[in-house]
């Protein structure tokens, strides 16, 4: 099936954000710049997930291979244990390839077609305008390829999609955490933040996250959980981390993910002793971030049901997990499920 208008214009308004400018010509594409556009053309589509018109503003993955690579046959269940994972509604996962003397476009489909279920998202091939604009523009040699691209058309990754940096990035884009060029930027205050926690050296420590916060604090997030740790556990100071926890929960109730991994982390996590832990805490934290967020987010449905669960509250964590295991995309309504199996086996047990 040609498609020649609609899915590349979709394509390329995600890589430049709606903005159909023309690129200055370069040596060589590399993580952080923008990800090619204008020279992108008409594709033969294998296979296609979700509608074309739901790929624009939201992060992608381009990942070149052939069916006779063997690395990339290995890439296939994995590439489509991510796109079922984040669902189409946060992430599009492109296998772009193209007919030669080993594989014909009927050989391509054919391949697809067998592969079923296994190979579970976008499959596209071209006469070999992608490759060139992609692949070899970033000096890229070896199959399977994987470039990840943010929501802003920028590039964030360039590599094996079998590799573990591949995901650990991924997971952060999807979720808006992450910018190669933002992190670059920041790498000298980052080394230097992890010498003055060595050194204990307490002033310099929380002055360098200050700045690195101010930066970005939806990508340096994990700087707040930190700071926790060390008034928490390094510096033995309870009343402190606790202090500024319940601030995190008036401050930053714009950041409701931010707040239910903080809770989350008080609540469950194994590096906190349990004479240490705050549930109280916990929970404000939680009720914070449904506060700020949608109501009606499972995941934050999720956080608050293992809450109530972590602090005996085992009917209202099965209450909660019930109604996010109805609610949720179908991407993690297997996982909801199983917690609240397990939440309500739990019930049944406290009762007996």
């Amino acid at each position: 099936m040609k498609i020649r208008i609609a899915f590349m214009t979709a394509l390329a308004c995600l890589i430049i954000g709606g903005n159909l400018m023309a690129f200055a010509p370069r040596e060589k594409l590399k993580v952080g710049d923008l990800a090619p556009s204008n020279t992108l053309s008409a594709v033969t589509v294998h296979k296609q997930i979700g509608n074309v018109a739901d790929i624009a503003g939201k992060p992608l993955v381009i990942e070149f291979w052939a069916t006779w690579c063997g690395p990339c046959k290995k890439s296939i269940p994995h590439l489509s244990k991510l796109q079922k994972k984040y669902g189409t509604d946060r992430l599009n996962i492109i296998g772009v390839t193209y007919p030669d003397k080993a594989q014909t476009v009927e050989q391509i489909d054919r391949f697809v077609k067998k592969q079923g279920s296994r190979m579970d998202y976008w499959v596209v091939s071209d006469e070999g305008k992608m490759s060139k604009d992609w692949m070899q523009a970033a000096g890229q040699n070896g199959i399977p390829c994987a470039f990840i691209v943010g929501d802003r058309g920028r590039i964030q990754f360039i590599g094996n999609p079998n590799d573990r940096k591949f995901e650990d990035i991924l997971d952060k884009v999807v979720r808006g955490r992450y910018d190669h060029v933002v992190m670059e930027k920041t790498k000298g205050h980052l080394v230097e933040i992890e010498r003055a926690r060595e050194m204990k050296n307490w002033e310099q420590y929380y002055k360098l996250t200050d700045d690195v916060i101010s930066i970005d604090p939806i990508i340096f997030y994990n700087l707040h959980l930190d700071r926790f740790d060390v008034e928490l556990m390094e510096r033995e100071n309870p009343a402190k981390a606790y202090e500024s926890a319940k601030a995190l929960a008036v401050n930053r109730q714009d950041d409701p993910e931010l707040l239910a991994w903080m809770a989350e982390h008080i609540a469950l996590s194994p590096s906190i002793p349990d004479d240490k832990r705050n549930l109280d805490v916990a929970l404000l934290l939680v009720e914070s971030a449904r506060k700020g967020g949608d109501p009606k987010d499972t995941a934050l449905m999720t956080s608050e049901a293992k809450i109530r669960m972590a602090r005996g509250e085992v009917d209202k964590a099965v209450s909660l997990q019930r109604k996010a295991s109805w609610s949720a995309p179908e991407s993690r309504k297997e996982e909801y499920k199983r917690l609240y199996q397990e939440y309500k086996s739990k019930a049944s047990e406290a009762k007996n």
